[in-house]
């Protein structure tokens, strides 16, 4: 007989989260299975209202039966009861850092399963919510972070973005983590949210009646698991910037050995190839007569610029077309000053994606070649190249007003043949699925999707990724993959 079988008749499991990270999903999903009695912040909560200054409450570790939930669960004849403990997003309450499990002996009893979400993600979902403080995020996943580091041998890492892409696998996963029999029933959310033991009243009230600020609607409106919620896009580029420094590198380690193949296979890579617009830098656009530009933009571009013109004679052409299409009639000095205003405009709106600077310059020291594989005009794709100050870190700019290809009409088959490569020498990373992924893909390249308002696949053929940062962490020199192996 070992330790973990030396359990009393209802065995304790805990899931660590931060809030927002899917948490409440893995309680609907285990509330299906008929030994699982669940319930929630035990721990956080158990002391409320018992004084002004924030205590945890261990008494799930220390007097289980003590608990009218533990009492419940067996009285219903439940062998496991799954507590879903969290730290708080509030740190000057104390909520951020205090210590989910009061030592060592309490972890191995529960065997904590520890789920991490995309913090990009976590932090955008906080915002929808009115929690706008990101430093209390950085405190609470740096928290959660080295709580499981140190105690890796008796626990689980897990992340949502791989729940929404294989639910059965984490499910199972888990399964067999905590003893529990796995079923595909498990999966298929039947019954009605809320079912679960609640340790007071006002828990009972904020799961099953209240809601506040909509904090479940997403898991009581869904009914399968595998629903990827768009961002809402309420970070500013500083709030990207800062977690990505400070968090992204934490996320990807979560992965552990789950993402070898995919570290070996981009790393080694000798070629990156990238789009420029959207992908490495954004352009910051004024709402005024944007729907109409944006028409005349879609036409004016669907050929790739691949028919060899210069910047100005395109922009001569939007311009004009955008005055007639309002009906206005514009002197040729005019159009020429208001090409004079849009340059200067667009050089003030050109930003860099969160990470592109630092990871073009980490592949130019690693001595991978960066290649530019753009639709647009040569000339203005070499000029946005030196306004973003990214000129010096990218090797080659190949464009369709160039080669004289769209990106569908095989621009990407051109690159290849002009640098003298073959397809499997090469990664491409690009914004857009049907100009830069399909026809990549279709010339035998190995493709990321840089997809900000979506989830983050880090597994199999459909890479995507929503900042540069992150893949930064992915491709990993000699050097880091030894550190990385010294200090787990």
């Amino acid at each position: 007989m070992t330790l973990h079988d030396e359990q009393p008749a209802t065995r304790i499991r805990i899931l660590a989260a931060i809030p927002r990270s899917g948490s409440t999903l893995f309680m609907r999903i285990f509330q299906e299975a008929p030994e699982c009695g669940v319930t929630s912040r035990l721990v956080l909560m158990g002391n409320y209202g018992l004084g002004k200054d924030f205590r945890p409450d261990y008494t799930i570790f220390h007097n289980s039966s003590a608990l009218r939930v533990y009492q419940e669960a067996q009285r219903d004849g439940k062998s496991i009861l799954l507590s879903k403990e969290e730290l708080g997003h509030e740190c000057q309450k104390g909520e951020c850092d205090y210590n989910i499990f009061p030592d060592q002996s309490s972890i191995k009893r529960t065997r904590p399963a520890f789920l991490f979400r995309d913090p990009l993600r976590v932090f955008d979902s906080w915002k929808a919510v009115g929690w706008t403080d990101v430093k209390s995020l950085l405190i609470a996943y740096r928290k959660l972070y080295n709580t499981w580091r140190a105690s890796k041998q008796s626990s689980i890492a897990i992340t949502y973005e791989e729940l929404i892409c294989h639910p059965d696998q984490i499910v199972r996963r888990l399964c067999r983590h905590w003893d529990i029999d796995f079923s595909p029933s498990l999966l298929s959310l039947q019954n009605p949210f809320g079912k679960f033991l609640f340790s007071t009243e006002r828990e009972r009230q904020i799961y099953a009646v209240d809601n506040p600020v909509g904090l479940f609607t997403a898991v009581q409106t869904n009914h399968t698991v595998n629903a990827d919620i768009k961002s809402h896009n309420l970070l500013t580029m500083a709030e990207k910037n800062l977690i990505e420094h400070n968090l992204g590198g934490m996320y990807i380690a979560t992965y552990g050995d789950r993402i070898n193949t995919v570290r070996n296979t981009l790393s080694q890579k000798a070629y990156f190839g990238f789009d420029l617009d959207d992908t490495l830098h954004d352009t910051t656009t004024s709402e005024d007569l944007k729907a109409t530009y944006g028409k005349i933009l879609k036409q004016a571009t669907a050929g790739g610029f691949a028919d060899g013109k210069s910047s100005d004679d395109y922009r001569r052409e939007r311009f004009t077309a955008l005055m007639q299409a309002h009906g206005i009639e514009v002197a040729e000095e005019t159009l020429q000053h208001l090409l004079g205003i849009y340059k200067m405009s667009l050089q003030s709106a050109l930003s860099l994606k969160p990470g592109a600077s630092e990871f073009l310059s980490k592949l130019k020291a690693m001595g991978k070649t960066v290649v530019l594989v753009t639709e647009g005009p040569e000339d203005a794709q070499q000029w946005t190249l030196e306004h973003l100050g990214i000129a010096d870190k990218v090797d080659v700019l190949i464009t369709s007003n160039k080669v004289g290809k769209s990106k569908t009409d095989g621009l990407f088959g051109v690159a290849l043949q002009r640098l003298g490569i073959e397809a499997m020498d090469m990664v491409l990373v690009g914004d857009s699925w049907e100009r830069d992924v399909l026809p990549a893909r279709e010339a035998g390249i190995m493709t990321v999707l840089y997809d900000e308002q979506g989830s983050v696949r880090l597994e199999g053929d459909e890479l995507r990724i929503n900042s540069l940062w992150k893949l930064g962490e992915l491709v990993k020199g000699t050097e880091e993959v030894r550190s990385e192996g010294r200090g787990a």
